[in-house]
């Protein structure tokens, strides 16, 4: 449904037009006044008084007009959108316009411009928003064109955006280059879900049958005013990357109701026909996203992103920013061990120098005095003392000094034993100790020597050489109903149709079929091992 006076495309449960503001109930009443952008900015700078500080008007569309404002309390700049005043009063208008914000405002990705505030006042209806200081991507592509990474580049981080949308239940709806920004440091901004949908609800501003968007983008279903879902997205950001690659649209004409038309029943033109460099699996993967049906189309954006950009990975974490790398695959699986009960990790102290000295000697004097038994017990703590076993008269080994004959033995000496026992104490103490640490540097020592015996011998080997792996093989069979055609696979001629079994690699492969009455056949296929891909084609010819 158009505007009888300035043929803008208008919502069916719309009493009056978003951009002349024309009481459509009544095609001879004319356009209403429309508030003069004066008049409205100082409106909305006594409003938000001591708030914001309101520069300049930015921008204005269907769904209202965009100011540039100061936030005086976070001192950032911020972009205000403004429901027209003299549409306020339209309930149904009223409220798309409070869903778009709060639709935006459910989403955090860092491609998709966030909401900070949404607030009404009299018939004032606006939510404040984060100002992107950059160019929209129609305004680049009316300077200039952009080079294929770039190009690329936009359709994956859009793509991304969307699928994080998607997953949230949100359809954007209105996928076009004015609605992608690009900010300062070149990164992709989606902006204005000013009539998205949510997948899961029904509501009485976005009713089956009624026709929102942009007619040049439109998906099929959406051009039909039927249900749609995040592949309705997936077209639209494919008929931008149309655009961006060929500069041109796939479907052009001066009328509305005969680009709804193409949309629905005709099939684009070759993007490669067009721009001969165009990579062919990127073309592949656009005109497959053009597929008029649904199920024809990519199941996922991450699917659309990762056929435009093979070599990018792919990660389902968020908040990843723009530029910065990706974590890990979420193909690769973490593995919790579950514990019994908690692990007490006790820190060990470095064990001290253990010195035999006077200190040593008087202590072992005192004992001595008091008896043999205390004698044979201060030889025991010193040999526990240097990890060395504890022994009997004869060598054998003692369990208990206690219960030994020697240690129950008690025996008188005089000041000279004393002396002489607390130096022969001293030196067999010190001596057992060296042989003891000798004993395991020539262990440690042993062992080395053996290891690198052991790593010397590994080094002279010849490592086995393991058989390379066998490639893997499938066929390709196509056919042509009622016609002919040349095929070719991955841009290399093989022969004309029918071609059967042809011999390729398994894995993915981009498979064209030309004939020069006819536009096109491309399409993304996978060959399984030992299997073979068939396919029946219908070319599009002309008359």
């Amino acid at each position: 449904m158009n505007c009888a006076n300035c043929n803008s495309p208008v919502p069916e449960d719309s009493k009056f037009c978003l951009e002349c503001g024309a009481d459509l109930s009544d095609p001879g009443s004319g356009p209403r006044t429309v508030e003069k952008p004066d008049e409205l900015i100082t409106r909305l700078t006594r409003t938000l008084e001591g708030r914001y500080r309101v520069a300049k008007m930015v921008g204005r569309g269907g769904m209202g007009a965009v100011f540039l404002a100061q936030d005086l309390t976070l001192e950032r700049p911020v972009a205000i959108k403004v429901l027209p005043p003299e549409v306020s009063h339209d309930e149904t208008l009223v409220g798309r316009f409070e869903r778009e914000a709060r639709t935006a405002a459910k989403l955090d990705h860092p491609n998709i411009i966030p909401i900070f505030a949404v607030e009404s006042s009299g018939d004032l209806h606006y939510f404040v928003m984060k100002f992107v200081d950059g160019e929209s991507l129609e305004q680049v592509l009316a300077s200039g064109s952009l080079s294929m990474e770039q190009i690329q580049e936009c359709l994956w981080e859009a793509a991304r955006a969307l699928g994080h949308a998607h997953t949230r239940n949100v359809v954007h709806r209105d996928i076009k280059p004015g609605n992608i920004m690009f900010d300062h440091d070149g990164r992709v901004m989606l902006a204005d879900f000013g009539i998205s949908k949510a997948m899961q609800s029904s509501t009485q501003y976005t009713q089956t049958g009624q026709v929102i968007g942009t007619p040049f983008y439109m998906s099929p279903e959406q051009a039909k005013g039927q249900d749609v879902d995040g592949r309705s997205d997936q077209y639209s950001l494919a008929v931008v990357g149309f655009q961006m690659i060929t500069g041109r649209l796939p479907f052009q004409d001066q009328a509305v109701h005969t680009i709804i038309y193409k949309h629905i029943f005709e099939e684009p033109p070759s993007i490669r026909e067009l721009r001969p460099d165009c990579p062919a699996y990127v073309a592949a993967a656009l005109h497959k996203a053009l597929a008029k049906e649904p199920d024809g189309r990519f199941p996922t954006m991450d699917e659309f992103a990762a056929a435009v950009m093979p070599h990018r990975r792919i990660s389902s974490t968020l908040g990843v920013g723009s530029g910065g790398a990706e974590r890990a695959s979420p193909d690769a699986p973490t593995t919790i061990t579950p514990t019994t009960g908690p692990t007490i990790v006790t820190p060990q102290k470095e064990p001290r120098k253990r010195r035999v000295g006077v200190a040593t000697a008087l202590v072992s004097a005192m004992l001595l005095v008091t008896g043999g038994s205390g004698y044979w017990a201060w030889q025991e703590g010193m040999l526990e003392r240097f990890g060395l076993p504890v022994s009997g008269e004869d060598g054998s080994a003692v369990d208990d000094p206690q219960d030994s004959q020697l240690a129950a033995a008690p025996v008188a000496i005089d000041s000279t034993e004393i002396r002489d026992s607390i130096a022969g104490a001293e030196r067999d103490s010190l001596a057992l100790l060296a042989q003891r640490r000798q004993d395991s540097l020539d262990n440690v020592t042993r062992q080395l020597v053996e290891a690198n015996r052991r790593n010397r011998r590994q080094q002279t080997q010849t490592p086995p050489t393991r058989p390379a792996p066998r490639p893997q093989f499938g066929a390709i069979s196509v056919n042509v109903l009622g016609n002919f055609g040349t095929v070719y696979i991955d841009d290399a001629r093989i022969k004309g149709t029918p071609l059967i079994d042809h011999q390729v690699l398994a894995g993915m492969h981009v498979v064209r079929i030309t004939n020069p009455r006819c536009r096109d056949w491309v399409d993304t296929v996978r060959v399984a091992v030992n299997e073979t891909y068939r396919a029946t084609v219908t070319l599009n010819c002309g008359a």
